[in-house]
């Protein structure tokens, strides 16, 4: 071995020893976190690493995920040359892969292709954040930077392996790029002899920028190229819409929620060391797009941030008090309560981290153990606590709504197949109760069996639960199953999608397991199969009409084609327009989360910006299926000085309205 080679060989044991020491310290500081990190069911971990990772499936939902994907495979493919020209350094003599036999140009020929989609992929990117700049890429300078960094390294690795491949005229393969170089720069002959010194110019350059590459990558944002992949091996099944509970047993808790960052899950932890900074959660983010301080982004790296400043200490004292705290410090009071807990940040984010899950933690943490939470917020939770609604009316006038409609209880006819759960707005809300109204006089014409708790129904928790008092949202999740249990309840209706979404999803962790439907659904099916005739109104001057998705009915339930196929019915098709944001994309009403019950000071209304968007479709009716959308959007319409040509109803009021009276 010459000294060249002993020379490489020594920066490529420097350079992997500094990569494995880096990636130890951030395996180590992962594990502050709680619990473990799981390993059992590995079939279903083993197919997300190939469907989601090496598949980019999250990655390409978006159109400019496209990019990422040609440069993410790009950085496979270049591993193998990368592997054939270390070794090729070390080794005395000049050393290939042709032992692969037939395989040998077929890698070749992908290799150079890559080079060149890589590099106008590099191209297209460098443009969107140098021109175009959208505004969820933008960050902090150092990031900002980072970004050009490892751009620029991927680009003079190509740039090197294309060189190497332009004068190695004998490497067997289809390389069009490479003779396309060869031609243009070296006149169309060419060999490793000739160019000696421009081969191994290209071969030192291509060497040190990846061992550059490795060294550097687990100390830059880019560290995601290491953890992300793991990141969806470590994903454990979740239930969307659910809010895992919390173990108010334990008697060994010395606290609840999240207080500090080592009180989050191990898996958390992986989560922002794999951050890609995308952007996407921040631009899906109803508080972010409204002038809020929330970014769910900003979120995530500030934890990860937070984690490597006092990470060492923790490592060496795991008591040691940091000198910053989580809240308030890291994440703000208004961070913290801006979330709508819409799930747009979740759903949309490419490694599947879950920024308002750990928002809600920290959440309970402030309402369990400080009692601290906005004073709007509280009022409401003691209504729910001495009332079981947040309106603090009684519980026994919880059944007024329907006296005259000839609605039964549960109590006085349980031999029916469905409850209709009405839920607090559709009991006590003036205007919502119109929809209940509505919802019955469907129900009744189709022939539906269906029976209300009336006075003995009580709040699902929803709003209790987001807003952090886990205590409260327990027990009535509790009440209910004890409710529905008493009456061998199998069937549920709902009109309400948080209730939807707590009775479906939440109430089976306390062994409430019932076939939940909302009243969309129900609406459709019942027209589907003949039991409602429903036909466009002539009279109604064929007004356009646009759907707001409720993100606890359509991005939480995939609830999203019956309610449009209802509007269609009514009001044919041709006359329902959709908003740019809709569907799984929707943009929320603002009222989730428990900020139904809380002031919004700062910035835009979400429900004003989520009404601009209704208004500018031109239609005159937003149709909707929610309470908390129904008070939000008209509220919004309101704010706007629409409320007189621009009406919101719930679907249930428009079908109910095409009904012949009987």
């Amino acid at each position: 071995m010459g000294v060249s080679n002993i020379l490489l060989l020594a920066i490529i044991v420097v350079a992997h020893g500094v990569f494995a020491a880096r990636v130890y310290h951030v395996y180590r500081l992962v594990n502050l976190g709680q619990g473990t990190l799981g390993f059992n069911d590995m079939g279903r971990r083993v197919k997300d690493v190939l469907v989601k990772g090496f598949g980019q499936q999250p990655v390409v939902r978006e159109p400019s995920g496209w990019g990422h994907f040609v440069i993410f495979w790009g950085f496979w493919i270049i591993s193998y040359g990368t592997l054939e020209s270390l070794v090729n350094g070390v080794t005395p003599n000049h050393f290939t892969f042709a032992f692969l036999g037939p395989l040998y140009p077929i890698l070749n020929t992908v290799l150079d292709f890559f080079g060149l989609f890589v590099l106008v992929a590099i191209v297209i990117g460098v443009y969107r954040r140098a021109v175009i700049r959208p505004t969820r890429l933008e960050g902090e300078f150092s990031h900002e930077l980072d970004a050009y960094i490892i751009l620029g390294l991927i680009a003079t690795l190509i740039f090197a392996f294309l060189g190497m491949h332009a004068i190695d005229q004998e490497k067997p393969g289809f390389l069009l790029v490479s003779d396309v170089i060869r031609n243009v720069v070296l006149g169309g002959e060419s060999s490793i002899e000739e160019h000696a010194t421009a081969y191994k110019a290209f071969e030192w350059l291509h060497n040190l920028v990846v061992l550059g590459f490795l060294m550097y990558i687990p100390f830059s944002k880019h560290l995601h190229i290491v953890t992300s992949l793991p990141n969806f091996f470590l994903r454990e099944p979740s239930v969307t819409g659910r809010i895992e509970n919390l173990d108010l047993e334990d008697e060994n808790a010395e606290s609840f929620g999240v207080i500090k960052v080592t009180d989050f899950t191990k898996k958390e932890l992986h989560d922002v060391m794999s951050c890609t900074e995308s952007g996407r959660c921040q631009a899906a983010c109803p508080a972010y797009n409204t002038g809020k301080p929330l970014s769910p982004k900003k979120v995530v790296l500030g934890i990860k941030d937070h984690l490597l400043e006092v990470g060492p200490a923790l490592l060496k004292d795991p008591e040691s008090e940091p000198e910053k705290s989580l809240y308030g410090d890291i994440i703000s009071e208004d961070v913290l309560w801006s979330c709508t807990t819409c799930g747009g940040c979740e759903n949309v984010c490419p490694v599947e981290i879950k920024p308002m899950t750990m928002l809600m933690e920290i959440r309970q943490a402030r309402v369990l153990m400080e009692g601290d939470f906005p004073e709007t917020a509280q009022v409401a939770i003691r209504n729910m606590e001495t009332q079981s609604n947040p309106w603090n009316l009684p519980q026994d006038q919880r059944g007024d709504w329907c006296k005259d409609l000839g609605v039964t209880t549960m109590a006085e006819n349980s031999d029916v197949e469905y409850l209709y759960f009405v839920g607090c707005s559709g009991s006590y809300d003036d205007r919502y109760v119109k929809v209940s109204r509505s919802l019955v006089k469907i129900m009744q014409q189709a022939g539906v069996s269906f029976s209300i708790l009336g006075a003995e129904e009580t709040c699902t928790g929803d709003s209790a639960k987001r807003i952090g008092n886990e205590y409260l949202a327990q027990a009535m999740a509790q009440q209910n199953v004890e409710t529905f249990n008493n009456y061998k309840v199998k069937k549920v209706i709902t009109s309400c999608p948080h209730c939807f979404n707590s009775i479906k999803n939440e109430l089976p962790q306390f062994g409430g397991e019932y076939e939940v439907i909302h009243h969309a659904d129900l609406i459709d099916d019942l027209i589907k199969n003949g039991k409602l005739d429903v036909k466009p109104d002539a009279n109604s001057g064929n007004g356009k009409i646009t759907y707001h998705d409720s993100c606890y009915l359509g991005r939480y339930n995939d609830i999203i084609e019956s309610p449009r196929d209802i509007l269609a019915k009514a009001e044919g098709a041709e006359n329902v327009v959709e908003m740019p944001r809709h569907g799984e994309k929707s943009f929320c009403c603002g009222a989730g989360g428990g900020r139904m019950w809380m002031e919004d000071t700062i910035g835009t209304g979400v429900n004003v910006e989520r009404s601009r968007e209704a208004i500018a479709t031109g239609a005159d009716t937003v149709a909707t299926a929610c309470p908390f959308c129904m008070t939000m959007m008209s509220d919004g319409v309101k704010a706007e000085g629409r409320d007189e040509d621009v009406k919101v109803k719930d679907i249930a009021e428009i079908i109910a309205e095409r009904l012949p009276e009987k």
